[in-house]
């Protein structure tokens, strides 16, 4: 069932979901973020991610917010750099991680992500040094880059040397991926370019695991749907492209989920349709709040107010967590930055934020 929408005005010019999609994703001017730290974090295989680290002005008590980006994203992306500021400027330290083979890992991969390799994720919160993560951490991950993060807390929330984990968000995920991408597919504009942008990207990376043959798959694949059936479910041992989704559904892992989860989707997503919330029993998922906002296009959410109603949610839901949290158990460790390379929270902040748009 699709829970009941919260109300949304966009903010001119960006009126509609692909406008507000277009300036998520490609907006020219980037929100000004203070110099970074650059960190390389360990993949088991040999590769590594990419990530920049931002502190905050002040020394506080904030845990480590993560940000993970979307199909065919960086650290770089106007969502992504508006996020970080926007909780810098509320006391957190902000780690945005670039997937494998992405742009910005590029040079330390020999594979790519795709929708469920949440263990990569997980390998590289399990490598962050304990001077980062000593408050704990709150992720948070836009379209795939959420899908991701959902997957995580319920494959590896629990796993050995995997910081303590306070909240999780998830702006925009494909809840059911079928359905997302068949409106990519369908989408005359946006799909292709994101086809384009994806396809370019897997063949850049000198990949030891994609032979040729599904390279010239990869160059041949003419949808979304496709290019996961062709390429990505052979190339990572799924038999099919439906076995491919379903193990890797994002909507199966939300009743399981023990730790306080935003998930945020609009009603004019062009990319991941409101329909992705229809079938899941909302009152099974005693960790997850769902938002379902009448307008904000794909991760874009641009209305009246400074920031994104995304941002705002974001930063009140993860501030409400941190506050709730116990204390941890872990000493007091000096929070420099690291050398290089480095080898449920209450929902009435969240639903204020989003009621007071």
């Amino acid at each position: 069932m699709v829970p009941p929408l919260t109300p949304f005005t966009a903010r001119p010019p960006w009126i509609g979901g692909t406008l507000q999609t277009l300036r998520a994703l490609r907006y020219p001017f980037r929100a000004a973020l203070s110099p970074g730290h650059r960190l390389w974090l360990p993949l088991p295989d040999g590769d590594a991610l990419a990530a920049m680290l931002h502190l905050p002005g002040a020394r506080g008590d904030q845990p480590l917010a993560v940000l993970v980006h979307g199909l065919a994203g960086t650290e770089d992306d106007p969502y992504l750099r508006e996020a970080a500021q926007a909780l810098l400027w509320r006391g957190f330290p902000v780690l945005r991680l670039n997937l494998r083979g992405s742009a910005r890992s590029l040079p330390r991969s020999t594979s790519h992500y795709h929708l469920g390799r949440s263990e990569d994720l997980a390998a590289a919160l399990q490598a962050l040094p304990g001077a980062l993560t000593r408050q704990g951490v709150v992720l948070a991950g836009w379209s795939l880059g959420g899908a991701l993060a959902l997957l995580l807390l319920d494959r590896h929330a629990a796993a050995p040397g995997m910081p303590r984990i306070l909240a999780a968000a998830a702006i925009c995920p494909p809840l059911q991926p079928e359905l997302a991408h068949a409106a990519i597919d369908t989408n005359p504009i946006l799909g292709r370019a994101l086809l384009a942008l994806y396809r370019r990207e897997v063949l850049a990376v000198p990949a030891k695991d994609l032979p040729e043959p599904l390279r010239r798959a990869a160059r041949a694949a003419r949808s979304l749907e496709e290019f996961e059936a062709e390429v990505t479910a052979p190339r990572f041992g799924y038999p099919s492209y439906a076995v491919f989704c379903e193990l890797n559904r994002p909507a199966a892992v939300l009743p399981r989920l023990r730790i306080p989860t935003l998930v945020m989707l609009a009603a004019d997503d062009p990319l991941v349709p409101l329909a992705s919330m229809e079938g899941i029993d909302w009152t099974d998922c005693p960790a997850v709040l769902p938002l379902a906002i009448a307008g904000g296009g794909h991760c874009g959410f641009y209305d009246w107010r400074a920031g994104s109603l995304s941002v705002r949610v974001l930063g009140s839901f993860f501030e409400g967590a941190a506050k709730m949290a116990p204390a941890g158990a872990a000493e007091e460790v000096p929070l420099n930055p690291p050398p290089q390379p480095a080898t449920a929270a209450p929902p009435s902040p969240a639903r204020s934020a989003a009621a007071g748009s």
